[in-house]
């Protein structure tokens, strides 16, 4: 059908441009008589009896002649072309005689040699007895060209439109009435010349197609592509197959129709789309001529492709064609079109939709033409995948059951007692039987005398009601060795449904037997002290709570925590840490009692479970026992360590009715051992929990207050020995609705424990880095801003937030530092080291805060890219009276000098501590005596006015 209406479409387009070229010439010439009727037309004047003569210089430029030089007969005579002479000489004899002539049209011949046509007239006068001719002329040679392309072009127009054989006629945009109708359409609907002009073209249609009363089908049913039924005047239904194009025809907007009668064409289509669907083939037909493809419902069906998914062209097929099969196959097709052959086969692979090839076998039909040359190929695939698998199965069965590590077994379900009719190698190598030892027995001597099994009962229930069993027995070897086996039994019946065989398969799952009693020892102990884990020592606890309440024998939780467990791991590494978490294990089970278990819950964290302390000794007894086995040193490497640990404890039934109480107050108790100096041990009490709501209550009003932005951010300036102002560090306040200005140490440490110090710490970040404008704007561009990062901030998301705000804010190198403590960094140098370069790519810059306070390695320390380091305000608070603290300054500044880093003093209070560190060679000071932390509105007009100078302490 698309071949059709492409047809139609070929033919109709000269139509469609001829009317397009008629339209414009009929335009044209309307434009050129217009401009002829204001152009200027030339006059003349010639005197008969003197021979004088007078032209316009309108006249003068048609003839292309320099009215300088005059003009008279002889030489108009002489510019007539000189076939029309003739005409001019005849014409001119009978004006001067008097006689009434009409627009004579002649050519002249410019001196350049242009020809052009004029149109001229005139008329004899006589005036004061003298004969005269008026007249007027005008150039008329582009309205006479397109009058002659106008001419030739309806007459194209009546051969390709009115004698053309396809059924054509045109109707107007406005109505949908027919205003052109060629010979060919009245032929196909029966009608005499004439008589179709004026109807509407809706009336063409049959009468399911006509439609609604008061609306026009024209504008949806008469277009191209489209495939109508429509009738003849006497009655007869034709399907008509539309190319149509909308144009203008007399000067209104009309559309063009040029009709196929496919009426034959789609009974046949209809025929062999019936038979295509009556087979399972996927059947095709190739156009050879126009490289078009038609694929049958089957295909679709059979490949998985929607409709519109292929191509339907050789090349949309020999795209589904596996790439190894293209060349071979596409070879052999074009042997068979160039040689004759009246049919080709051929097997191949075709892809499918979901990407997976089908195995086809593929049989075509060629119809040639009169000379044998290839005009199109019908055929049929056909999926050949499930049959060829189905072979290859058949021919790997065997193999696959001969070769396989599994045993197989198949009994004879006819014969009475089951006998064994075939075994593989693998159920010879498995049992150590010989096929021709185990033919004809029942198989239950694998069992031998270990009848008593639950696998062999579902055995015998599957043999009795005939269905498959998947099952775990213990069997045993030729040589008496017992091996675990999972069976899978199954019945096979034959084509008739009726029960012959029973075939088993073994596998020898011991080792995995073996493995999954590790496993269940790993599901309940820690894999690496060996202890119980969380779960088996919350079962042990409970069986001890059961003990106590039978036999009123009491019971006891006791939670070890290692102290500074963390800074082993970070500066001997993990492996050392682990092998002081075994050291621990071992000495703690030194000494607790066989009644007693002690298990590690994970990290540092340890718990002992003491049964019928009421009987023997009390918990407290056992405690000390494990703080003297824990405090003597360790040997970690070369290097003696002495350890601590915290430790809570809680009583049952005094401290907790349930297991899951008593661990919590166990835990609560560690945790107050820990925030009352660490290494000892804290018995539980009730007003351990008010603390622990208490904190629950503190994160609950902390994330309140981040939700309503109750935090605000104050800036505390940093000066040199010369008293100008470098930096300001930026300092978290919470504006608390009831208790007013609360300093970080009220609520830092919560915020830390419950995480969201993250998303205050990004806050505190985005405030203060957006006081950089500000400072630049009060001429005060080179001051930086300095911003403590917690450990939980410093990540691969602390430099996407800074990278966003110095691209936003735009700011410069230096403007933004990190105040980083010796923890942060020392948790995981390494990483530490790739995420600083990064940020200080981005010209952030680093200060080491507080150090001094924790862990440093110096090998690390000059790795980092930092700039400052902080001296912690606990030793600046009396280094004046403190000759250990003043020893401590000291070393640090030397340190930091030899480093090339600048030092800064926190904690400044007064003179003399400022006398003291500027003497020492301290870079920068920070403290209430040069200046409290304020709001940034308050501090910016001292800095400002100052010019970030600070004015001194005073006297």
């Amino acid at each position: 059908m698309a071949t059709a209406v492409s047809g139609l479409g070929h033919r109709t387009r000269r139509v469609r441009i001829l009317l397009r070229q008629l339209a414009g010439l009929r335009r044209r010439v309307q434009r050129l008589k217009k401009v002829e009727r204001l152009a200027g037309i030339g006059e003349y004047v010639w005197n008969v009896d003197t021979g004088a003569m007078w032209w316009s210089p309108a006249t003068y430029r048609i003839f292309g002649m320099d009215p300088a030089r005059g003009i008279d007969m002889d030489r108009v005579i002489a510019a007539v072309h000189p076939e029309d002479r003739r005409i001019a000489i005849a014409s001119i004899a009978a004006v001067v005689a008097g006689e009434h002539r009409p627009e004579v049209s002649v050519r002249i011949v410019r001196p350049g040699g242009d020809v052009r046509r004029i149109v001229t007239t005139g008329e004899r006068v006589v005036q004061q007895g003298e004969r005269r001719v008026i007249g007027f002329m005008k150039d008329v040679t582009e309205l006479d060209a397109m009058r002659s392309r106008l001419r030739e072009a309806e007459a194209q127009y009546r051969v390709l439109f009115d004698d053309n054989p396809v059924p054509m006629w045109i109707f107007d945009h406005a109505g949908g009435v027919l205003v052109a109708v060629n010979a060919a359409a009245e032929r196909l609907f029966d009608y005499g010349p004439g008589e179709m002009a004026g109807r509407p073209v809706d009336s063409l249609l049959a009468e399911e197609e006509q439609p609604p009363e008061g609306s026009a089908a024209w504008n949806s049913r008469w277009r191209s592509g489209a495939v109508v039924t429509s009738k003849s005047r006497d009655g007869r239904r034709m399907r008509l197959a539309l190319s149509v194009h909308d144009t203008m025809f007399n000067g209104r907007a009309a559309r063009l129709v040029g009709a196929q009668d496919v009426t034959d064409r789609e009974r046949s289509e209809e025929r062999f789309a019936l038979i295509a669907r009556a087979t399972s083939d996927a059947v095709y037909d190739l156009d050879l001529e126009t490289g078009t493809m038609w694929w049958s419902d089957s295909f679709y069906t059979m490949f998985g492709y929607p409709r519109g998914a292929v191509e339907l062209s050789l090349s949309g097929w020999s795209m589904l064609v596996h790439p190894d099969d293209l060349d071979r196959v596409t070879a052999n097709l074009e042997r068979a079109l160039a040689s004759g052959a009246s049919e080709w086969r051929e097997s191949y692979r075709l892809r499918r939709r979901d990407g997976r090839y089908a195995q086809v076998s593929e049989r075509g039909f060629i119809a040639r033409g009169p000379r044998g040359h290839a005009l199109r190929i019908v055929g049929g695939v056909v999926d050949e995948t499930e049959r060829r698998q189905q072979e290859a199965e058949l021919r790997l069965l065997r193999r696959a059951v001969e070769s396989a590590d599994n045993g197989v077994i198949i009994a004879d379900a006819r014969a009475p007692d089951l006998p064994v009719v075939y075994v593989n190698p693998a159920f010879e190598h498995m049992t150590g039987y010989t096929r021709e030892e185990i033919g004809g027995r029942n198989c239950r001597f694998l069992q031998r005398d270990d009848r008593d099994q639950a696998g062999l009962d579902a055995i015998r229930r599957g043999i009795r009601e005939a269905h498959e069993v998947r099952t775990l027995l213990r069997n045993y070897r030729k040589d008496g060795s017992l091996f675990w086996n999972e069976v899978y039994m199954a019945p096979v019946r034959d084509e008739r449904g009726a029960l012959t065989h029973f075939v088993g398969i073994l596998h020898d799952v011991s080792e995995r037997h073996r493995y999954e009693e590790q496993l269940a020892h790993r599901a309940t102990h820690d894999e690496l002290t060996g202890l119980p884990n969380r779960v088996l020592i919350e079962d042990r606890l409970q069986q001890a709570l059961h003990a106590s309440d039978r036999y009123g024998t009491g019971a006891a939780v006791v939670f070890i925590d290692l102290d500074d467990f963390k800074i082993v791991n970070d500066s001997l590494g993990h492996d050392t840490g682990d092998l002081l978490l075994k050291e621990v294990a071992r000495r703690l089970l030194a000494v607790v009692r066989e009644t007693d278990s002690v298990g590690r819950f994970g990290g540092d964290e340890f718990v002992a479970v003491l049964s019928s302390p009421q009987h023997s000794e009390r918990p407290s007894e056992v405690i000390r026992r494990m703080m003297d086995a824990l405090a003597q040193p360790v040997m970690l490497g070369d290097v003696q360590h002495a350890i601590t640990a915290s430790i809570g404890y809680g009583c049952y039934p005094e401290h907790g009715g349930d297991v899951q109480t008593l661990l919590r107050h166990a835990d609560l108790a560690m945790y107050q051992a820990k925030v009352t100096g660490r290494n000892r041990a804290v018995v539980y009490r009730d007003e351990f929990d008010a603390h622990a709501s208490q904190r629950l209550q503190l994160v609950s009003h902390l994330r309140e207050a981040l939700e309503k932005g109750e935090f605000d951010v104050m800036f505390q300036p940093q000066y040199d020995a010369d008293g100008r102002a470098q930096g300001l560090e930026a300092l978290v306040r919470w504006k608390h609705p009831a208790r007013g200005m609360l300093p970080p140490a009220e609520f830092i440490g919560a915020c830390e424990d419950s995480g969201l110090i993250v998303e205050l710490g990004r806050r505190v970040l985005e405030q203060a880095a957006a006081h950089h404008r500000r400072l630049v704007d009060a001429g005060l561009p080179g001051l930086r801003i300095a911003v403590n990062v917690s450990a939980a901030q410093f990540n691969d998301d602390l430099y996407l937030d800074i990278e966003h705000l110095v691209r936003t804010l735009e700011l410069p190198r230096g403007a933004l530092e990190l105040e980083l403590t010796e923890s942060v960094v020392m948790h995981c140098p390494e990483r530490a080291i790739e995420l600083m370069q990064r940020l200080d790519a981005l010209g952030v810059g680093f200060t080491i805060d507080d150090f001094g306070t924790g862990y440093s390695s110096l090998a690390y320390l000059k790795r980092f890219p930092i700039r400052r380091l902080k001296i912690d305000r606990s030793f600046v608070q009396d280094l004046d009276r403190n000759a250990q603290d003043a020893a401590i300054c000291q070393s640090i500044i030397g340190l930091a000098r030899s480093l090339g880093i600048a030092t800064v003093a926190e904690g400044v209070e007064t003179v003399q501590q400022e006398r003291w560190l500027l003497e020492n060679g301290c870079n920068e000071l920070q403290g209430f005596l040069l200046g409290p932390p304020q709001p940034f509105e308050e501090l910016l007009p001292g800095l400002v006015a100052g010019n970030g100078v600070h004015p001194g302490p005073g006297p």
